[in-house]
């Protein structure tokens, strides 16, 4: 009589057994408090800060600082974002430990935990999370961590000190961007609409133009006798461009020219004349690979026109424009291909 009761009752005590060894949140023993909540240390000297590296599967970050101020990204060779850093530093430093989950190595693997191998092909998503390391200049920690998955109830996120064995949970979670492209700092020209003095547009298809104006307060007018000038409002939303123009993607420039020879892409250039002579030429192409987007490369000159400008102003243009050069010439980007539209004031 009392066998099947046993029997029952011992089956529901596996059962529920189970239930609560899988459960997200009660993986082993009862999580107990963590008394360094602290993902930082209690002091982290930004002074000493020289090096980030955020690693993933199938991508990596490597920030370096640079002597004069501010970062570059070293895989892409690109002036990196200041204010993203400043944000990544800011939200590290408001991350609050939970509970203390685990500190069995055995289990690391459960959490997308496990320590990263040095072969970035053995890398799997399933085991590991993201490296996120900050160094001093001689290449020692200030704090090193992995992150690892998010929470199935509920939210938070889990992750571990580098060298310890111990498994926390963040209740707020962390997202920490781990492509390269997402740090760059993506702003090409930052123009006002009166500064441009006039606007020539030429590829090999027709549909070209030359504008110019004597002032920001007078109506443009054409530059040559075959030229119309565009209408007003597409030329206030090309203007409008320039002033806020930056690019999504910053393409190694092998991967371009072997496109352009692939699919013969049309090459537009755009001349953008400034009342201060400077000269911007921008030449697009359409990325038929990439949602029709625009690939884009420039740089800036002076035009050979005086403007009248004292030697220091004239020294002082010519700096700016090996700083600009140095940091665009011959490098590609990718705009969406609604910004190209408005940059050709085509339809």
């Amino acid at each position: 009589m009392f066998k099947p009761l046993l029997f029952t009752t011992f089956s529901l005590f596996i059962i529920v057994g189970g239930l609560i060894y899988y459960q997200d949140d009660n993986y082993f023993t009862k999580p107990q408090i963590s008394k360094n909540n602290r993902l930082f240390p209690e002091q982290l000297d930004t002074k000493a800060l020289n090096q980030i590296k955020i690693e993933s599967q199938g991508s990596s970050v490597n920030l370096m600082q640079l002597k004069g101020g501010g970062w570059k990204e070293q895989s892409l060779n690109y002036e990196a974002d200041p204010i993203s850093i400043q944000d990544l530093l800011l939200n590290l430093s408001q991350i609050r430990l939970g509970d203390l989950v685990t500190n069995n190595p055995d289990h690391h693997k459960r959490f997308q935990l496990l320590t990263p191998p040095e072969n970035k092909e053995d890398w799997s998503e399933d085991r590991h999370g993201i490296s996120v390391s900050l160094l001093r200049g001689d290449g020692t920690s200030i704090l090193s961590f992995l992150l690892g998955k998010n929470r199935i109830s509920g939210s938070g996120q889990y992750a571990r000190h580098i060298g310890s064995n111990k498994v926390f949970l963040i209740p707020e979670g962390l997202s920490i961007d781990s492509e390269a492209n997402d740090w760059l700092k993506k702003d090409l020209l930052a123009l006002e609409s009166n500064q441009v003095q006039s606007l020539v547009l030429k590829n090999k298809e027709g549909g070209s133009f030359s504008i110019n104006r004597d002032s920001a307060e007078t109506d443009w007018k054409s530059s040559s006798a075959k030229s119309d000038v565009p209408d007003s409002d597409k030329i206030t939303t090309l203007l409008n461009r320039l002033g806020k123009l930056s690019f999504s993607k910053l393409h190694i420039n092998a991967s371009v020219s072997q496109q352009a020879e692939a699919t013969d892409l049309i090459e537009t250039t755009l001349f953008v004349s400034l009342f201060d002579s400077r000269v911007y030429t921008l030449n697009l192409r359409n990325n038929i690979a990439s949602n029709e987007n625009y690939i884009l490369s420039m740089r800036m000159g002076i035009s050979l026109v005086s403007s009248g400008a004292s030697e220091a102003e004239d020294s002082k243009l010519r700096d700016e424009m090996e700083i600009y050069n140095q940091q665009v010439n011959g490098r590609f980007y990718e705009i969406s291909s609604w910004e190209g539209k408005e940059l050709l004031l085509s339809e």
